[in-house]
């Protein structure tokens, strides 16, 4: 409890001048001390038998209120930062799964790309093929047809 004390006398300057006083005149008997035991100590023992007074309990009544308030407070922007935590999980599973769905529909996609790149390949083959048969079929109709020709010269010429 004189720790309390001690540590409310430093933390409020500002308090009545007889406890200041008071402190003053305790810090001379600690320096009167002898130098072998701890003034601290010896000082805590001399005033132990001390009551508190209704100041100083009034005192720490305040304090103990305004922790209390505080730690309330605390406890609410706890709660809050828990219900925004468990929101954040929530929607990281919805992320996860809409990822995991978009990861079928790109492979399936990239299946069917390749599948569209091996058919216009075989496509591409195909009119390869077809301009090769087809060019020897253009070559017999341009045979027919010069000869034809010529036939309609030699009947036009020999009549």
């Amino acid at each position: 409890m004189t720790e309390l004390r001690q540590r409310h006398k430093r933390a409020r300057p500002e308090q009545n001048s007889e406890e200041g006083d008071k402190e003053r005149d305790e810090s001379k008997v600690m320096k009167k001390t002898p130098a072998s035991g701890d003034p601290l100590m010896e000082y805590l023992e001399e005033d132990e038998d001390d009551e508190l007074s209704p100041e100083e309990i009034q005192m720490f009544e305040q304090e103990n209120e305004r922790l209390y308030n505080e730690m309330n407070s605390l406890v609410d922007e706890v709660r809050q930062i828990e219900g925004k935590v468990v929101e954040i999980s929530r929607l990281q599973e919805i992320f996860a799964d809409k990822v995991l769905q978009q990861e079928v529909e790109i492979d399936r996609i990239a299946d069917t790309v390749v599948q569209s790149t091996e058919n216009i390949k075989e496509g591409n083959e195909e009119v390869r093929e077809a301009m090769k048969k087809d060019a020897g079929f253009r070559v017999w109709i341009l045979f027919f047809l010069v000869m034809c020709s010529f036939s309609l010269l030699f009947l036009e010429w020999y009549s």
